[in-house]
């Protein structure tokens, strides 16, 4: 209940478009992978910041939402080497950084929730009144655009997404094409290690059917199916 009343939920679609930008894997520290789209958890945040939201809220909130994305279009990838020296006492330690950063990524992110939350998101994005600049995984990368946002009142359930991620006990087959791209990565869920399946280029055939809007997934974050 919210407020009295039974929370009603609707879905959101919108365009979200970076110049560049980096999605940590979750294991990863000194070599920094990136994640080919972004974790529901990474979409939530980036909606919220929008809404001018605090981390406290997002930590309470993020929990009545289910989101995801479809990757529309990736201009390449590109890994940055560098070699940092600090100083220390007699002598000089050297290690080397690797970073990975998407160049040119256009999403289609999908967001499902309270329906007042979902209206105000929308009117947001309609009239660019963003609260807060958001950011492609790094505060360094912001975005480059965000457009088209679409209310959805109604999902479908699917065995078939195309250009997207599922959690890679649900997967059974992908469609591959000599042009597709696909990463089996790992990513953390309540302490316990499990993978994702991240497909550019292909469709990935399911075991089970999964919630989607406009055909794009919806997960409660980081990665579980639950009902909408």
């Amino acid at each position: 209940m919210v407020d009295g009343r039974q929370m009603v939920k609707r879905g959101l679609v919108a365009t979200v478009e970076f110049d560049i930008a980096h999605f940590r894997v979750h294991t990863t520290m000194k070599g920094r992978t990136t994640y080919l789209l972004p974790l529901p958890t990474t979409i939530i945040g980036f909606f919220f910041s929008i809404l001018g939201r605090s981390r406290e809220e997002y930590i309470v909130e993020k929990e009545n939402f289910l989101a995801g994305a479809e990757i529309l279009d990736l201009a390449g990838v590109s890994r940055e080497n560098a070699q940092l020296l600090k100083l220390k006492q007699g002598r000089e330690a050297k290690t080397a950084e690797e970073i990975m950063i998407l160049l040119k990524p256009r999403y289609r992110f999908a967001l499902w929730g309270d329906e007042r939350i979902i209206d105000e998101l929308y009117n947001k994005i309609s009239s660019y009144d963003f609260h807060f600049v958001p950011y492609g995984g790094i505060s360094d990368f912001i975005f480059w655009d965000v457009s088209n946002p679409k209310i959805c009142t109604q999902y479908t359930m699917k065995r078939k997404i195309k250009n997207s991620y599922v959690p890679s006990e649900l997967m059974e087959f992908p469609d591959l094409k000599t042009t597709s791209l696909l990463y089996s990565l790992p990513y953390l869920s309540s302490g316990e290690l499990k993978r994702v399946i991240m497909a550019y280029g292909t469709s990935l055939n399911l075991i089970k059917d999964v919630p989607t809007l406009e055909g794009i997934p919806l997960y409660k974050p980081p990665l579980e199916i639950s009902e909408v």
